[in-house]
């Protein structure tokens, strides 16, 4: 019955105790257009580096929307990359998903890639939205000692297929790190909700003084985010590009149902690419077939589950078990360029070697940055989501659900988001609870890709029928969002978008311009794309490689940990 009312109360738009968006649209709404956003190229305060010649800002907004009364303010952290072609056309905002990732340097990292797309006429933002990067960072462990971080740590959680007991276990350890961070973070759990974070970027789009309207290409939960902005404020809405659809409704709803129903065949197309590609897969032997490769590594995943191997290295041990295997497994399915390197991981223990994974390992993993926020993602996802339960027997109807979408990742996976969210302390003081039949100013363009591990085709399909005269380009690939698997077809559609408004014909179908286990880049890719039918693009950039490349930027955001929500 607690499922049963809280989905009612979402469907009817009303969320007991939340701000309505119906009442607040008016009330809240603030245009500054005699506000300036004053960018300086001293920025060595962000703590990254880039080679990408690029101006930073702090720019001040209201820190609690939803009290008129208060004076105190937040700082938001942005980054510029000005358009390579001048006048520029006007700047777009980028958000790179999570929740929990920050922006600032997500344009400085993909600047090059995104310029080429957008044939050098825009200006690029990025911008860290509440509780990420430098602004507001959330912290559960903040200003505890390493001693202290470590007596205060719960027991770790494991995939829901490690044993019988997991999900208990699991939702225990969950339920005990709700407690905490309500009471290490007071408060800012309520102030970093997405629907906060789309006034922001109304305030962002006023201040550039331009036009008053957003153009914005987001990725993954970015999708959800400005799906959010448009939803709000649809007579703001210039060009909007969501790019690896979260279904929005599910997402508020905390009951995600849909997330993993392609997750299966983007793990066949991971096998069948190592079949068809045996120098670059080492898994792979002669005279195999794809279920044949399948086979053994889910036989060595079930030696693991009941036979976890410690290895110890530089005085380090490390116990490599069934849940930090498939879970790496599962991160890799996000990025299909890294898949001959989770191939030859994975050969090592199917060979016995667990050392040489565990070596390997531990060279792939960052040491993150200054500007991390460990705990973003769940403050911010679940101070969203309506549906709370403390009962781990309530979340049974959802797992009989979820689990029957994904043979390979539904138990393992599926409940990642709502067993994190399902015992959250904290709510979002504003939440978008209104209608999802919205006429924006402009069109939308939604990208989904054909094979995404977490945000599915359907969610495009399904975040398209909330937007009337809305298109989605369906992107013929692998992995997560338009990123992870490059097209000419699919750029030249943003690029058209974004320039002259024209959407691709509904039903257009773009095929992938990097082959599976292939060496192939974004640059070989877009060689021939062009401006205005005439000139090229990459011609128009001036600018060197950056310091960390597209690639390596969504590899940090796309990190994943057993008993963390899945990353968007």
């Amino acid at each position: 019955m607690l499922l049963l009312s809280v989905l009612l109360a979402t469907a009817a738009g009303q969320v007991a105790g939340l701000p309505q968006p119906q009442s607040l649209r008016g009330e809240l709404e603030t245009h500054i257009g005699d506000s300036e956003i004053s960018w300086s190229t001293d920025c060595a305060y962000l703590g990254f580096d880039s080679q990408l010649p690029y101006s930073c800002a702090n720019f001040s907004v209201p820190l609690d929307y939803t009290d008129p009364t208060s004076n105190e303010t937040l700082e938001l952290t942005l980054t510029r990359i000005n358009a390579t072609i001048q006048p520029a056309r006007g700047s777009v905002l980028f958000n790179p998903g999570g929740p929990g990732a920050g922006g600032a340097d997500f344009i400085t990292g993909g600047g090059e890639e995104f310029m080429t797309v957008l044939g050098g006429q825009f200006n690029l933002i990025g911008f860290d939205p509440r509780a990420t990067g430098n602004t507001l960072r959330f912290d559960c462990n903040e200003g505890l000692s390493d001693l202290e971080q470590l007596e205060a740590q719960p027991p770790p959680t494991v995939l829901g297929n490690a044993s019988d007991v997991a999900l208990g276990n699991n939702f225990a350890s969950i339920k005990a790190q709700a407690a905490q961070c309500l009471n290490r973070t007071g408060g800012i759990g309520e102030l970093v909700g997405t629907a906060f974070v789309a006034r922001d970027m109304a305030r962002i789009v006023d201040a550039l003084g331009e036009d008053g309207l957003l153009r914005y290409w987001g990725f993954s939960y970015g999708t959800a985010l400005g799906a959010t902005f448009s939803a709000m404020f649809p007579e703001k809405v210039d060009k909007v590009v969501l790019d690896g659809n979260v279904n929005v409704q599910e997402y508020y709803s905390g009951w995600e149902t849909q997330a993993l129903v392609d997750l299966d065949g983007v793990v066949q197309g991971f096998f069948d690419g190592c079949i068809a590609s045996l120098d670059s897969c080492p898994l792979a032997r002669a005279g195999e077939t794809a279920d044949d490769v399948y086979n053994t590594v889910e036989a060595m995943l079930t030696r693991l589950k009941y036979n976890p191997i410690a290895v110890t290295l530089l005085n380090e041990t490390t116990v490599v078990t069934y849940s930090s295997v498939k879970t790496f497994m599962f991160n890799m399915l996000y990025r299909p360029r890294t898949w001959p390197l989770v191939a030859t991981l994975l050969d090592y223990l199917v060979d016995d070697n667990a050392s040489l994974y565990v070596d390997a390992r531990s060279q792939l993993r960052g040491n993150g940055t200054a500007g991390d926020s460990p705990d973003a993602i769940t403050a911010i996802r679940c101070g969203d989501t309506a549906f709370r339960t403390d009962s781990l027997a309530d979340l049974m109807p959802f797992e009989q659900q979820v689990v029957p979408t994904s043979t390979w990742g539904g138990l393992d996976f599926g409940l990642d988001n709502i067993m994190n969210c399902a015992p959250w302390m904290e709510k979002a003081k504003e939440v978008y609870s209104g209608d999802w039949d919205v006429k924006t100013k402009n069109p939308l363009l939604l990208i989904g890709n054909t094979y995404d591990p977490v945000t599915p085709l359907v969610s495009a399909q399904n975040n398209s029928a909330a937007f009337p005269g809305s298109v989605v380009l369906q992107h013929n690939g692998y992995g997560h969002t338009s990123l992870a698997q490059p097209s000419l077809c699919t750029a030249e559609a943003v690029q058209a978008y974004f320039i002259n408004g024209t959407l691709p014909t509904p039903g257009t179908i773009c095929q992938p311009d990097v082959p599976l286990f292939s060496n192939s880049t974004w640059q070989d890719a877009f060689a021939s794309i062009s401006l205005n039918g005439t000139v090229k693009a990459k011609r128009n950039v001036r600018y060197g490689s950056s310091r960390k490349s597209l690639m390596g930027a969504l590899t940090e955001l796309s990190r994943n940990v057993p008993g963390k929500p899945l990353y968007r």
